[in-house]
């Protein structure tokens, strides 16, 4: 299945559009959730992202149990926060306090020891080609680092955990109501751009994995596929767009998943059902038929205090259009879990 959707001209009619009600027939609509919630903290960090759950659309799947999609967690507000955060502020390591090793977050980059000059950042500055490296950087993590040579976490490898993240994490999955409990101490936040793939795998060395597993798809559509805790179990593959929340939970937790393919264009559509789909266009004008609206108005929205504070080196209007430019071409893809193991 993997090697099949990765091509370019894979049929994809197989493939899950949770946009279109033909697509959703299989699935349960899950109402449960949809419950007056109590009365909200006002310090929780995460009322300004979240949409109320009346409008959330979550659905289910009887032959993956634990598997959740849920369309419209966010509100468009929400996300253009959130999108500052994990493309801006996070890899800069802003609003964070640094650990003991004077660390804010790790890299791919960083782990090869690419640093960039302060006052800089990835966005200014060029490896020794002359190529930038943002367009290099494909992971960040924060909190408990996961160590990819010994395939462990352990204690005394993690940096500060941003509260904004966690009170999504946990909020999210406490809304929902049919997923347990969930105190996030982790996140990797993945770049995907179109020709990029990750191979099957299972997250299934943090240490409670009782606890689900939240991932909130940002920027370019791309395909997931989710199977089960045995690779002979046939993948389900589903269709993520801008906004869209994955929960794996339950016998999902330890599911076999890859991403085989995130595709070049906004405009995009998997299945054949005319009759019942409707796709929203939001184009930017000028910007090519593909691009949406959300891309201009994000980048209109960020302020030049915080453009100067990311980057010195280059004037806001510079580094506004490298973002503009980028982001077209981007997948984003934060996987949000608690590693340690609460009483």
């Amino acid at each position: 299945t993997f090697k099949r959707l990765k091509q370019k001209n894979a049929d994809l009619n197989n493939v899950l559009d949770t946009r279109c009600q033909n697509c959703c027939q299989n699935l349960a609509l899950e109402q449960n959730f949809r419950t007056t919630p109590g009365s909200p903290n006002p310090s929780d960090s995460s009322l300004k992202y979240l949409s109320s759950p009346f409008s959330w659309s979550v659905y289910s799947h009887p032959d993956y149990p634990g598997l959740l999609i849920v369309k419209g967690a966010f509100s468009p507000a929400g996300l253009t926060d959130l999108l500052s955060n994990v493309l801006l502020e996070y890899p800069a390591g802003l609003g964070m306090v640094q650990d003991t090793s004077g660390h804010h977050v790790r890299s791919n980059l960083s782990c090869l020891g690419t640093t960039y000059p302060e006052g800089k950042s990835y966005w200014s500055t060029d490896d020794d080609q002359g190529n930038s490296l943002i367009d290099k950087l494909r992971w960040i993590s924060t909190g408990y680092h996961f160590d990819w040579t010994k395939r462990e976490y352990r204690e005394g490898f993690r940096s500060p955990f941003p509260e904004d993240m966690a009170d999504i994490g946990h909020n999210i999955v406490k809304r929902l109501k049919i997923c347990g409990d969930l105190k996030p101490d982790s996140a990797i936040v993945n770049f995907y751009h179109p020709g990029d793939t990750l191979s099957f795998h299972q997250d299934e060395l943090e240490w409670d994995l009782s606890k689900p597993l939240v991932s909130i798809s940002l920027g370019l559509p791309g395909m997931l596929c989710v199977g089960g805790t045995k690779r002979s179990h046939p993948p389900l593959p589903i269709l993520l767009t801008h906004g869209d929340v994955i929960i794996l939970s339950g016998p999902s937790r330890t599911a076999y998943h890859a991403v085989p393919r995130v595709f070049n264009s906004y405009d995009v559509r998997t299945c054949q059902h005319e009759d019942s789909f409707e796709l929203k266009k939001e184009v930017v004008v000028g910007g090519g038929s593909d691009i949406p609206g959300w891309i201009s108005q994000f980048v209109d929205s960020l302020s030049s205090e915080l453009l100067e504070n990311i980057d010195e080196s280059l004037a806001a209007g510079e580094l506004t259009e490298r973002i503009r430019k980028f982001l077209p071409r981007t997948r984003i893809n934060i996987s949000i879990r608690q590693v340690e193991k609460h009483e």
